[in-house]
């Protein structure tokens, strides 16, 4: 049986027109486990009748429904504990509440899956809702500056799934609870946590394929309020680096060095000329405070790992980073087109 996991933060009419592409063109059965992050009666009521509303759906769903806002990370773990606890589940599906979800993506997802070669996550095809022609994503690209972005080339190397269409088997799953005690990492909350994810597995020799065939389409940042804030700006950065210090080797850093503080520098630059100082200093003092946590993780994590020593330049691009984002980043480099969230 496959479960599949959507996460709603205060978006119930987007959610439940994701949920009904899923019931429509999913292509197989599944349990829906559903997380409804700061909860009110509202969305609660929408939920139960939505999913409680037609016959078919009798037995196919669970409804966690949360008062505070978990985040992706704390929504996704609640829903996960009780995928694992439950011997039924073979694998689990991610699907974002911003999502459209094209004909029979959930079975040709699946299909992505072999265990007897480790290939054990799997991505989907995210092409952009507005403009469907356009790819989205297909998994993520991890770059030579120790950061990782939306893989649009399917010549770039797969490092993992875009956790908003992703999915994964329940033995890695398992073997990552068993390693780590968790899933996604909750210090993360949002952003980054399906890097942190792919970084792991990748460590203990599991692999990742892309569905090509299984369509989703994506908004984009639905849940937090789109892509050009203080929040996202913070919390991709900071957790990136979180993902980077906790997870790539000691190989990679050494000789990527350079590429890691050119990328780190023109982000503070960057930030700075759009008159947003406030979000490096946010990112780096908290990095400063969470270095113990970190590198206690890494040591803990490593000692488990089974890669070999440059096996890193299989699922690594070459490049510095994402050509088409250097130039869009230095094309609107003045604009004061960032919004700020409340208290970063």
């Amino acid at each position: 049986m496959i479960a599949v996991v959507v996460v709603n933060y205060r978006q119930t009419t987007a959610t439940l027109t994701c949920l009904e592409s899923l019931y429509t063109h999913a292509g197989m059965g599944f349990h829906l486990f559903l997380v409804d992050n700061g909860a009110d009666a509202e969305s609660r009521i929408a939920m139960t009748e939505f999913l409680a509303g037609n016959p078919r759906r009798a037995g196919t769903f669970t409804l966690l429904s949360n008062p505070e806002n978990r985040g992706f990370s704390g929504g996704c773990n609640q829903a996960l504990d009780l995928v694992l606890a439950d011997t039924r589940f073979r694998a689990v599906a991610l699907l974002n509440n911003d999502c459209l979800v094209e004909p029979h993506w959930l079975v040709r997802l699946t299909v992505g899956l072999a265990p007897d070669r480790k290939v054990e996550m799997v991505a989907s095809r995210m092409m952009n809702l507005n403009r469907p022609g356009d790819v989205d994503n297909l998994g993520i690209t991890l770059y030579r500056s120790g950061i990782a972005s939306n893989r649009k080339d399917a010549d770039n190397p797969l490092l993992g799934p875009c956790g908003g269409g992703a999915l994964y088997s329940t033995g890695l799953l398992n073997a990552l609870v068993s390693i780590d005690g968790y899933i996604f990492d909750p210090d993360f909350f949002c952003y980054a946590e399906d890097t942190d994810l792919a970084l792991r597995a990748r460590a203990l020799g599991y692999d990742c394929a892309l569905a090509d065939d299984a369509v989703l389409l994506h908004f984009g940042s639905l849940a937090t309020g789109g892509a050009s804030n203080t929040f996202v700006a913070y919390y991709g950065l900071r957790n990136s680096l979180f993902a980077m210090i906790k997870n790539l080797p000691a190989d990679f850093i050494g000789r990527n060095i350079g590429w890691i503080l050119l990328m780190q520098g023109a982000v503070t630059a960057k930030y700075i000329i759009k008159g947003h100082p406030r979000v490096i200093w946010n990112v780096y003092r908290d990095l400063l405070r969470a270095m113990p946590r970190l590198l206690a993780q890494r040591r803990h994590h490593q000692a488990r790992t089974v890669w070999a020593r440059g096996s890193w330049r299989d699922w690594t691009c070459l490049r510095f980073y994402d050509p088409a984002y250097i130039f869009q980043g230095l094309r609107t480099l003045y604009r004061r087109d960032l919004r700020s969230s409340p208290g970063i």
